[in-house]
């Protein structure tokens, strides 16, 4: 019995799987959104015990997205062979070489994972900023028991002062 030699895909089917790779990382990429709005919600809310889980949560999202990124870029090199581009050839190459409907479909999902990125970028700044911002408060009232610097903050007046660590409202 002989044995046919692996059929190689062709284009569309390429460039069908290439799309279907890019909707994923879409989705994987809205997941770390949602992962990063719960962190913040952690962190705002000051639970630092569930932070931890806040963290891994989004970590484990980048795993995925990292996972997929290899998996996009196997394709991609596949493509690129096919079109007789180079290895390293981006998105936007193939994109470029590509009639319609694959180079309009390419070109949204290249718009839609660039504001994804934009957008998750923007949430990952604003989680480090409160990360910082709830070290730093941290820091002060450590200091403030220990003594070891003066701490300030809004009084019962509003108006910025020392502040004396306290485990109860005199003012209440």
């Amino acid at each position: 019995m002989a044995v046919s030699p692996a059929v190689a895909p062709d284009l569309d089917e390429l460039l069908g799987e290439l799309s279907r790779t890019l909707w994923k990382q879409r989705g994987l990429i809205e997941h770390l959104q949602y992962r990063l709005e719960v962190q913040q919600m952690v962190l705002a809310s000051s639970r630092e015990a569930r932070l931890q889980i806040a963290l891994e949560e989004v970590e484990a999202a980048m795993e995925d997205i990292r996972r997929s990124e290899r998996s996009r870029d196997v394709i991609v090199r596949q493509c690129a062979n096919h079109l007789t581009l180079v290895e390293s050839a981006s998105l936007a190459d193939i994109r470029d070489r590509v009639g319609d409907p694959w180079a309009t479909v390419l070109g949204e999902h290249q718009d839609a994972l660039l504001a994804l990125v934009a957008e998750t970028e923007r949430l990952a700044t604003m989680n480090r900023e409160l990360a910082l911002r709830g070290a730093n408060d941290s820091r002060s009232v450590l200091d403030a028991v220990t003594g070891t610097a003066p701490a300030t903050a809004y009084g019962p007046s509003g108006s910025r002062g020392l502040a004396r660590p306290a485990l109860v409202d005199r003012q209440a």
